[in-house]
């Protein structure tokens, strides 16, 4: 391969990769050379899409974050993800950046997690840099703010509160992550910035915000450089390896016309074990069959219903349009693909975006939601039979999103304009 003139950057779980992927492969279709950088466990998928790989993060490094209890905790999470983005990836990928790029020709399409990506844009200011934003959560809004945590007093209050909230979540941020990146852009004879997370983070040329303008924050809010292109609506379901597909045709045949409802904690919840055993009993309680999705087999119950089965991980895209329903974490992937599908959903979030997205489907109408850990097996089963209520509603949705076009083509519209510019 010759020198790439686009690097993807896509770190963490196959909800980041996904869009990001879908984009790197859509750039490769357009003629660009692109190198696709991502957790070890996810490079085969680019590498059967024909692009080249770099393993951004070690197979071990996942698992010690993954299998870390504290991951999924409101608060610590984010704390987790911060420490690894700036303590254990920041310099050695700064380094790998800064002897594989050439600035102001190669050009970075980034995840907004990347700190050294963004840092390499401003020690080289000629290359064009575009941060990727999967889920609004991250958006400051006046007039729409997110939902962060299931507590009560997020829907009550003051507005005028807003920027001390924001001021006072920028304190928490920089005493965990702006240390490390103050030192090296401090050797690089940069200047040291505040408020990582206030305006710094995102790309001052293009922000690729991965959602319609009707899953997002009041316009009013958005900086200059944000565009709002839709869900990717990818999940790599034309390159995973045979015997995925060959299970989904098995699942058809072995349900028919029976539509099961699909449980799914997410692609790197190690710890779903008594979220999966509500399922299966929601499911034996409601005489329904029912999928349950994780990556780790041992959190999968020893005895299942009989019309109840496994598997670590289907395609939403194959699996969604012959379900009747979803009860998953909140991802903004399999968020969209329910949508999609026109599936009426059952979020139960535990951290980062998850509580917004969930926000957002009860407001768009198209299921409801209640925190991973309130969940129960009677809990699941009346929101369960509340579902049909928003039966009309995700169908709606669904429609809706037929008419829209493609967000991957418009990524690869907006990165190409950038990239003509002097």
């Amino acid at each position: 391969m010759t020198a790439p003139t686009i690097i993807v950057t896509a770190p963490g779980s196959l909800g980041d990769v996904n869009p990001l992927l879908a984009i790197a492969r859509q750039l490769k279709l357009a003629g660009h050379e692109v190198l696709f950088l991502a957790a070890e466990r996810y490079l085969h998928l680019a590498e059967r899409a024909g692009l080249a790989t770099k393993a951004l993060v070690s197979e071990a490094q996942f698992q010690r974050l993954a299998g870390n209890p504290q991951l999924w905790h409101p608060r610590h999470g984010a704390r987790l993800i911060f420490r690894e983005a700036v303590e254990h990836f920041l310099q050695s990928h700064y380094q790998w950046l800064e002897q594989h790029c050439i600035p102001g020709e190669t050009t970075l399409v980034s995840h907004v997690l990347d700190f050294a990506g963004r840092i390499y844009r401003d020690a080289h200011p000629t290359t064009k840099f575009i941060s990727v934003l999967p889920a609004p959560a991250l958006l400051r809004s006046q007039h729409t703010p997110p939902r962060l945590s299931s507590f009560f007093w997020e829907r009550w209050y003051p507005r005028k509160l807003l920027p001390l909230f924001y001021f006072c979540a920028d304190q928490w941020v920089d005493h965990i992550g702006a240390g490390p990146i103050n030192e090296l852009r401090h050797k690089l004879g940069l200047a040291p910035v505040k408020r990582i997370l206030h305006r710094w983070w995102w790309s001052p040329d293009l922000v690729l915000c991965l959602f319609p303008d009707w899953f997002s924050i009041d316009a009013r809010d958005l900086l200059p450089q944000m565009k709002q292109i839709g869900f990717p609506l990818a999940d790599s379901a034309d390159y995973v390896a045979p015997e995925v597909t060959q299970q989904v045709g098995e699942l058809w045949r072995k349900f028919g016309n029976d539509q099961p409802i699909v449980f799914a904690p997410g692609t790197a919840h190690e710890h779903a074990a008594l979220f999966l055993q509500s399922a299966a009993d929601a499911c034996e309680q409601l005489n329904r069959p029912g999928v349950l999705l994780s990556v780790n087999a041992s959190q999968i119950p020893q005895r299942l219903p009989p019309r109840v089965v496994a598997a670590q991980y289907l395609p939403f895209s194959q699996l969604l349009p012959r379900s009747a329903a979803i009860v998953h974490h909140g991802g903004v992937g399999t968020t969209s693909q329910a949508l999609r599908a026109g599936v009426p959903q059952v979020v139960v979030p535990m951290a980062f975006d998850q509580f917004d997205n969930a926000e957002r489907v009860a407001r768009l109408g198209c299921g409801s939601w209640l925190a991973m850990r309130q969940q129960n097996t009677g809990r699941l089963v009346a929101h369960l039979e509340g579902l049909p209520r928003t039966a009309t509603r995700s169908l709606e949705v669904a429609q809706r999103m037929t008419t829209q076009p493609s967000a991957t083509e418009q990524a690869v519209g907006l990165i190409e304009l950038l990239m003509r510019k002097s």
